[in-house]
């Protein structure tokens, strides 16, 4: 099953990662530290959350997505 992470690094509120299946059902949402506005922030979190980034942040509306897969 293929997972997708979107980051979304919104001003004025907690940055944050939602995980979805391949259907786009959130399967985990990490909430960041203020601040954390670069996707390569973002890397730490999904790691400690248990999951591996596979390819490069790709830009979005509101954020970055980026395929992931279970650590």
């Amino acid at each position: 099953m293929a997972h997708n992470a979107h980051f979304i690094a919104n001003t004025g509120s907690e940055p944050v990662i939602i995980v979805r299946d391949d259907r786009g059902t959130p399967v985990t949402k990490l909430e960041l530290p203020v601040g954390e506005t670069r996707p390569e922030q973002a890397d730490a979190e999904l790691g400690a959350a248990g999951w591996n980034r596979e390819a490069d942040w790709s830009t979005a509306d509101d954020g970055w997505v980026a395929p992931v897969v279970p650590a």
